[in-house]
């Protein structure tokens, strides 16, 4: 069955010196994890901006998270085992797993099996992850909410 994981953040972090917010952070720790696993991932990002900053933070992790990564359109043919894009540049190639930071519902979402999503702690972002959440189920998909106090 096809299943989406929401990461719900229980209080509020600034960003990081980079810029890099909780939930960003947070997801590329999910990339991390999802890549030692030997999953494939895409990362469906807001806008060019966020997904530049996911890509800068993958780079600056330790030698032993590092995950091979690429932004949409660069690197190899088909990609890199986890891409990142935005609307105006999407995925080269299939991957089984969607990490979304998209305000909005993915319009995508159903060539996916597992996602992987974030629920921010800003009223306007947790009104924005309950529309997700809603069209995710009328989707089909499973649902679970996973409680993450943020440090």
């Amino acid at each position: 069955m096809k299943k989406v994981i929401f990461y719900l953040l229980e209080n509020q972090t600034e960003a990081n010196e980079s810029g890099v917010l909780y939930y960003e952070k947070l997801a590329c720790q999910k990339i991390v994890e999802a890549w030692q696993a030997n999953l494939r991932v895409q990362v469906a990002c807001q806008d060019q901006a966020q997904a530049e900053r996911i890509d800068e933070y993958l780079w600056q992790l330790s030698t032993d998270s590092f995950v091979p990564h690429n932004l949409a359109g660069e690197g190899m043919k088909g990609g890199s085992p986890v891409e990142i894009s935005w609307p105006q540049k999407r995925s080269s190639g299939r991957r089984p797993l969607l990490i979304n930071l998209q305000e909005q519902f993915p319009e995508f979402a159903n060539v996916y099996h597992d996602i992987i999503d974030f629920v921010p702690v800003g009223e306007d972002l947790k009104s924005l992850a309950r529309v997700r959440y809603k069209c995710y189920k009328e989707a089909g998909f499973n649902l679970k909410t996973i409680s993450v106090t943020c440090d």
